[in-house]
């Protein structure tokens, strides 16, 4: 059996990665999700979260994601998302000052609270993958 499969990320803007890896981490809606070569086939809806995409070449990459659909189906992996962001493109500077700006919106938010609370949900999940990396990042724009 084959140990890489391939792997492409995509929003509706572009292709943002598309390789080899020998495995991917991802968050799924309902916890975390990890896929190696040979993976049953699946539909999954994806959460806010990281992805680790382990490169067949030995170097790991990360993303910031925004919800969508991972769909694993004849040796390839589809992770289909809003927003994409390289971790290293991140700024735990933008990312705090983000959390701070939706949790400061919570209390007036009255029918747009789904929105502020996802846009809280994308803080937290930025700023821990920017703190996970070492705030390396420079100013972050979102990825497609």
């Amino acid at each position: 059996m084959a140990r890489s499969f391939h792997c492409s990320i995509v929003t509706p803007a572009k292709a943002v990665f598309d390789g080899q890896v020998d495995y991917v981490s991802f968050q799924a809606w309902d916890g975390q999700m990890g896929v190696l070569a040979g993976q049953s086939a699946v539909l999954s809806k994806l959460g806010i979260g990281s992805v680790r995409l382990d490169c067949a070449d030995g170097q790991s990459k990360w993303y910031l994601v925004d919800g969508g659909f991972a769909q694993a189906a004849d040796g390839q992996l589809s992770l289909i998302t809003e927003r994409a962001i390289a971790a290293e493109k991140l700024s735990l500077e933008e990312a705090r000052a983000e959390l701070a700006e939706a949790a400061a919106r919570i209390a007036t938010a009255g029918p747009e609270l789904a929105k502020v609370e996802h846009d809280q949900q994308f803080a937290l999940a930025k700023k821990a993958l920017a703190e996970m990396m070492g705030g390396r990042g420079a100013t972050a724009s979102a990825a497609g």
